[in-house]
């Protein structure tokens, strides 16, 4: 049997950085075999992606050494149109491998530059659509998808090419609970009907356990770690979170009234209501598409809402504009890269302050805190755009917390974080809350969820239908037979 990937003494070095992404790396994948690559924002996954699908050396600048063959073919001498003819990426962050501007152009790009015949790239289309089940997405613009729906639609253009290899790069990151358990089941079933050659990086292996072969761990660039899936370790089993400052009496720092939001004709969201106190974090859940990061804009001021108002420390800032409610408001968006201006990590952190009249001197210390807690030190003087997907999240989060602000919406904070990252932001968040701020965050792991949410909103459709402490609302969405939006552990 023909290898399909194998490295052998394999390194990667990024200019201007004495450490190497990937250090002599030395592994293999089979025709078929389905592999399982883990470790910390950093290790080197996405590096190792790009590797194999030649775009690094050919679109992303790195010195590399050693040798590495993909389907009998050298990644680093072949092109990548040769390469993309069985090879695909399903890249972390979606939009950045968009070419068109359409959902229904964006999957037939790839069958179109393979030359297919015209009746093929339909077939293909429809076909690529239905298995990721957006067929209903068809005639949308890509830039009116939810980021679940487009990394669905990315995936669905890789799979339109037909590939004998498919790497996807954290392929559940923006899917609700229910597109993940689908997606599994695609996977199941691509791979029964072919020698379809699966690799998938991720931070959370426990959810591809029943369908990974091999589990691979990064750390630093080199392999700790080559296991059978069975060794992998299960989900964390915690109880739903019980505010540990008492609730006594506290202060409704946002409230939002009646908020309805269409886009064209489309109703987007419907007469949503709901309040934030001071010391809470309050978590919004909801299949993608459901209206949740609608939600977030139209609290922030991005967008502005056809009908409702929004109020904070009961003073209505509805009319207000962002850069006003940016003053005690602050957001991180479901994408890191729409919310990076600098030229150097340190002063992403204090551009806010900095815009907003503050001197640097008063919030040094701040800065210097959030990066140390955030593990983003040693990075101060680096461009944003070269750190991982992980880090620029948490690069987001120092950024928005160094202003101080009373209320945090955080769209999907947990995105591209491994455990013990997640497990810092979950410590930070309570310690945030705990000084009496608010806290929305839109998120899709149930488990993290209920150990830091204080109260879970679940939306449909544009509507919140369940709005309850984060045990209760479990139990009623147990009760709706909503099975995917439950922790791993629950009913244990």
């Amino acid at each position: 049997m023909n290898v399909m990937i194998k490295l052998r003494d394999f390194s990667v070095r990024y200019p201007g950085n004495p450490n190497p992404a990937l250090n002599d790396l030395s592994l293999g994948v089979e025709p078929g075999e389905s592999v399982l690559v883990t470790g910390p924002s950093g290790s080197g996954k996405s590096t190792l992606a790009l590797c194999i699908t030649g775009f690094i050396p050919h679109a992303v600048y790195a010195d590399t050494k050693g040798n590495i063959t993909v389907n009998g073919v050298n990644p680093q001498e072949a092109g990548v149109y040769e390469l993309a003819q069985f090879a695909g990426l399903v890249q972390q962050d979606p939009e950045g491998q968009f070419c068109t501007m359409r959902v229904r152009d964006e999957i037939a790009f790839g069958p179109e530059n393979l030359l297919c015949t015209p009746e093929e790239v339909i077939s293909r289309v429809n076909w690529a659509l239905d298995a990721v089940g957006a067929s209903h997405l068809k005639d949308r613009p890509l830039t009116h998808l939810s980021g679940g729906e487009k990394q669905r639609i990315a995936l669905a253009a890789v799979l339109a090419m037909k590939p004998k290899l498919l790497i996807v790069d954290e392929p559940t990151a923006h899917l609700d609970p229910r597109a993940t358990a689908s997606l599994l089941k695609l996977f199941q079933d691509l791979q029964s009907q072919s020698d379809l050659s699966l690799m998938i990086l991720e931070h959370k292996p426990w959810r591809f356990k029943d369908i990974a072969t091999r589990v691979i761990e990064l750390k630093d660039g080199t392999v700790t770690k080559n296991v059978p899936a069975y060794d992998v370790f299960p989900p964390r089993r915690k109880q739903p979170r019980t505010s540990r400052y008492g609730d006594g009496r506290r202060e409704l720092l946002l409230n939002v009234e009646c908020i309805t939001q269409r886009y064209d004709k489309r109703t987007v969201l419907h007469d949503v209501s709901f309040q934030v106190q001071s010391g809470k974090i309050v978590g919004i859940m909801g299949d993608n598409g459901s209206g949740k990061t609608t939600l977030l804009l139209s609290v922030m001021g991005l967008i502005r809402p056809e009908r409702g108002k929004v109020w904070l420390r009961n003073k209505d800032i509805s009319a207000l504009p962002v850069s006003t409610r940016a003053r005690d408001i602050g957001m991180t968006f479901q994408n890191p890269n729409h919310q990076l201006f600098a030229d150097c990590v340190w002063r992403e952190v204090v551009t806010g302050p900095l815009v907003q009249g503050v001197a640097e001197d008063e919030c040094r210390v701040q800065a210097e805190r959030l990066l140390e807690s955030f593990g983003l030190p040693e990075f101060r003087d680096r461009h944003p755009l070269t750190l991982s997907f992980g880090q620029k999240r948490r690069l987001n989060l120092a950024a928005v917390m160094v202003s101080n602000p009373s209320v945090l919406l955080l769209d999907e904070p947990f995105i591209g974080q491994d455990r013990a990252s997640a497990d810092n932001i979950i410590l930070l968040l309570e310690q945030i809350a705990s000084l009496g701020k608010g806290i929305v965050l839109v998120g899709h792991d149930p488990d993290l969820m209920a150990e830091c949410c204080d109260r879970l909103i679940f939306m449909e459709d544009g509507q919140i239908t369940v709005d309850a402490q984060t045990e209760e609302a479990f139990r009623e969405l147990e009760r709706r037979g909503e099975y995917d939006y439950l922790p791993s552990w629950w009913g244990a």
